[in-house]
């Protein structure tokens, strides 16, 4: 109680004060009194009261406030001092107007005031910010700025000036301090504009909320962006539901839903008499092609199912030195490169050491078996799926001997460092030949939760000395491979990734050779810059995009309830950044030796395909079937799509490495030119038929010149006009002859896809007889790549009974059109598709 009864009696001062001036000893007024309500204390918003009552409550505070004012008006009348009054005419009469109250200036906020609260006296105060209130403070010329012990205006006394306040600061979450730089202050003059000013800036804080939880703006009027469900995604359905499949947005299966003349073309023309001979040509062209890389899939059952050692059966399938160091060094330069996976010094010495036969790891042989495995992709003539071992190895039979190799491994072997190696070399080896990039998908899963296991997601400093500064460097390379790798593979599925951005502490490597990195070392030498050529340079270079790139694939996921372009167009924005940065650090030009120039071309497409991957899914949904899309958008997408066909044009084709480069280009990019061919095509519709219903989004790309950049290699007057139908069908026309001439697997349905959807949208009518004749020229090409002619095609319609059975076969799937069949002759990989062109998900 000592508290309270010191400022009970404090409060009768300041009550007794505020009625007359007290004297010194000569009889004057003292020059200065000092101030019981200071900063912090705790009368700054307490009334001041005559008597000494018990605090008021809230409740009470109105009705108490005034009652203060009251008792002040009345207080003249009943001043028990008369001495006061005898001061007061005594003062000579310039003094007189003046007020003889202590004028005090309100230091608090007007909030804190009118809820006589204790007010600290900042901007904004400490209560406001806790009940997120708009702090003000009261102007030298408002009335409110007086205190209740000051009856006059007091602009004359010499004070401080107040702080200014914004009408719309506040200390809510919402607020910035860019709102609060750019906020006009408040000023006496005009009483409405204040409040003018605090109601717009309070709507505009709104209006970030409410964008920030349900974002809409004018361009979709509150609806979502995304175009139509059945041009995005698709799901085959087959066995009563019980065998289903995805189909993500790049799947020539969705992307035909955008061309209605050519899907009716494919239901409805292959049951007809006239092309029954053109479709079932085709159909054994595909079993054909489907049966022999199923049995070029199939492991060498001498080595696998050998009750020998899988080391001794590993050595046994290797190829001679020669072969391998043409192998090893074909790796080296295409493949270790954005996917940093062994450390090269290390590696080149085990390699040697295994050739003096002296082994020195378990692990060696099952990494240099992947990494022949890559190699023999692109430098064999059976592209890794011959038999033979003059030339490179056995794909399928080393990929199954590795997997054997990893299955046989236990407890702490698990957990090495090269026993994650071998597990990212042979996901890089199978994805080369697996068909289903499901499949790649579902075994990556596998592959980075062992690495969060081993804890490469947290960066190698947080447990050194422990950790040396070299196993440190790689555990980020590979680190940053894997993370990689899943996002490039959920993009080409289209379905979610396994690590997002802020799951990992990992920094992003260096950019340093390899030859600078070794085990003793004690620290590592400081990075170089990004435009130097490094061993890693590409592989800096991508994890500087790795951010936002990243943020893609969680936009797609949630592409259908999004209603806004902005954070679209600021991911799109930030990736094209990186495209133009590109040209920059691998330039076009000033390479004489044919060589570099190849092998700058190669690092320049990788790192632009990497860049280029992500642009294209964050664009397609709304690229193509949104028709308030925003025009950057179509034209980036447009630009995209041409940029991916016309690669090769940068490459003079009389060189004599050209038609390996071609074939590289199409094994590593098959996916992506397929879809690229199909977009364009889509643009081209646009432009034949620009009237018609849904297809006037492309206009607004076509109406637009490319920049400079967009063609090859070099950039005239010529490559600057507009981008013309014409121009867009040879394009697509030469990527066609492109995928013809390299057909193989199950290649044939997406061929043959492409070339209906071309001819149906080169012209605004196509015809039934023009776009079979085409086709026909289709068919003579394919099986010019795959060296048959239609006789051997009859030979195999002989072997399935009789012709029409192929057609009746589909009976069974219940597809309309077709007739009861029970041959089994078609029930494997053809039937096992759905049929031959009837793919669900089209519809």
């Amino acid at each position: 109680m000592p508290h309270e009864e010191h400022r009970l009696s404090q409060h009768g001062l300041r009550s007794t004060m505020s009625t007359f001036t007290p004297t010194n000893d000569t009889g004057h007024a003292p020059a200065t009194l000092p101030n019981t309500d200071g900063p912090g204390g705790p009368f700054d918003n307490a009334p001041a009261l005559r008597h000494s009552p018990p605090p008021p409550t809230l409740a009470d505070a109105k009705h108490q406030h005034g009652h203060h004012q009251n008792s002040h008006q009345q207080q003249p009348q009943h001043d028990p001092l008369p001495s006061h009054a005898q001061i007061v005419q005594h003062q000579p009469q310039s003094q007189q107007p003046r007020s003889v109250k202590r004028p005090r200036p309100v230091k608090s906020c007007t909030e804190c005031r009118k809820r006589k609260l204790r007010c600290d006296r900042l901007l904004p105060c400490s209560q406001c910010q806790k009940s997120s209130r708009i702090c003000r403070y009261a102007t030298d010329q408002d009335a409110a700025n007086l205190s209740d012990g000051s009856d006059v205006e007091s602009t004359d006394m010499s004070r401080p000036m107040k702080r200014t306040c914004p009408p719309g600061s506040s200390g809510g979450p919402g607020t910035t301090s860019q709102d609060v730089a750019h906020t006009p202050s408040k000023t006496g003059d005009s009483p409405s504009l204040p409040l003018l000013e605090e109601l717009s800036l309070r709507m505009e804080r709104l209006e970030k909320h409410v964008r920030v939880r349900s974002p809409a703006t004018e361009l979709s009027g509150g609806r979502p962006i995304a175009a139509s469900q059945n041009t995005i995604r698709g799901v085959s359905v087959k066995r009563g539901a019980q065998r289903t499949r995805y189909f993500g947005q790049n799947s020539p299966r969705v992307l035909v839903n955008l061309f209605a003349d050519a899907k009716a073309y494919m239901l409805n023309q292959q049951h007809s008499p006239s092309h029954a001979e053109l479709f079932t040509s085709f159909g054994a062209l595909h079993k054909t092609l489907q049966d022999n890389f199923n049995k070029a899939m199939l492991p060498i059952t001498v080595f696998v199912d050998s009750m020998m050692p899988v080391q001794k059966r590993m050595t046994d399938i290797l190829p001679k030195k020669t072969v391998c160091d043409r192998l090893v060094a074909s790796y080296i330069d295409t493949s270790e490169t954005i996917y940093r996976i062994l450390h090269l010094p290390t590696f080149s010495e085990q390699y040697e050491l295994y050739w003096e036969g002296k082994l020195q790891s378990e692990s060696f042989l099952p990494q240099l078996l992947s990494v022949l495995s890559v190699a023999s992709r692109f430098e064999t003539k059976s592209k890794g799926m011959g038999h033979e071992r003059v030339e490179g190895v056995h794909i399928p039979t080393a990929c199954a001997l590795v997997r054997s190799w990893l299955d046989g491994l236990k407890g702490k072997q698990l957990v090495d460092l090269a026993t994650l190696q071998v597990e990212v070399l042979l996901l890089h080896a199978q994805r080369m030949i697996t068909p289903r990039a499901q499949e790649s998908w579902t075994q990556l899963g596998f592959v980075v939760r062992l690495a969060m296991t081993m804890g490469l997601h947290r960066d190698p400093s947080e447990w050194e000395p422990r950790m040396p500064v070299f196993i440190g460097e790689l555990r980020r390379r590979l680190w940053f491979t894997i993370v990689d790798m899943d996002l490039h593979m959920s993009l080409a599925c289209n379905l979610p990734c396994l690590v997002r951005d802020g799951d990992f502490s990992c920094r992003p490597p260096r950019n340093l050779n390899d030859s600078e990195l070794f085990l003793d070392m004690k620290e590592l030498p400081p990075t170089k810059p990004i435009d130097q050529v490094t061993d890693n340079q590409m592989q800096v270079y991508a994890a500087m995009t790795l951010g936002a790139r990243m943020r893609v694939a969680p936009l797609i996921n949630r592409i259908d309830s999004m209603r806004d372009y902005q954070e679209v167009m600021e991911v799109g924005a930030k990736l094209e950044r990186f495209l133009d940065d590109i040209n920059y650090i691998f330039p076009r030009h000033g390479i004489l030796n044919d060589t570099q120039r190849s092998k700058q071309w190669r690092c320049r497409v990788i790192l632009d395909m990497h860049v280029r991957r992500p642009l294209l899914a964050l664009y397609r949904p709304l690229a193509m079937g949104v028709p308030e899309v925003p025009p950057q958008i179509s034209r980036a997408y447009l630009r995209s799509s041409m940029v991916i066909l016309k690669y090769l044009d940068e490459l003079d084709p009389l060189l004599a490495h050209f038609q390996d480069i071609a074939e590289m280009y199409h094994q590593i990019l098959k996916r992506d030119i397929i879809q690229a061919a199909l977009s364009v095509c889509f643009y081209i519709q646009s432009a034949v038929r620009p009237n018609s219903e849904g297809l006037v989004i492309g206009q607004q790309a076509l109406r637009m010149s490319p920049d400079s950049l967009d063609d090859f290699p070099s950039y005239t007057a010529e490559n600057l006009v507009l981008w013309s139908p014409s121009r867009l069908v040879n394009t697509v026309q030469k990527t066609l002859a492109l995928l013809m001439n390299n057909i193989s697997g199950s290649d044939t349905k997406d061929i043959l896809c492409v070339a209906i959807v071309l001819e149906t949208v080169k012209t605004a009518e196509p015809k039934v007889q023009d776009i079979a004749r085409e086709l026909y020229g289709v068919l003579d090409a394919c099986l010019r790549a795959s060296n048959l002619t239609r006789e051997k095609l009859r030979m195999s319609l002989d072997q399935l009974h009789q012709p029409n059975d192929f057609m009746r076969s589909r009976a069974s799937y219940g597809y309309p059109g077709s007739t009861t069949s029970a041959n089994p002759a078609l029930s494997g990989p053809m039937g096992d598709m759905g049929g031959w062109m009837l793919w669900e998900g089209w519809d």
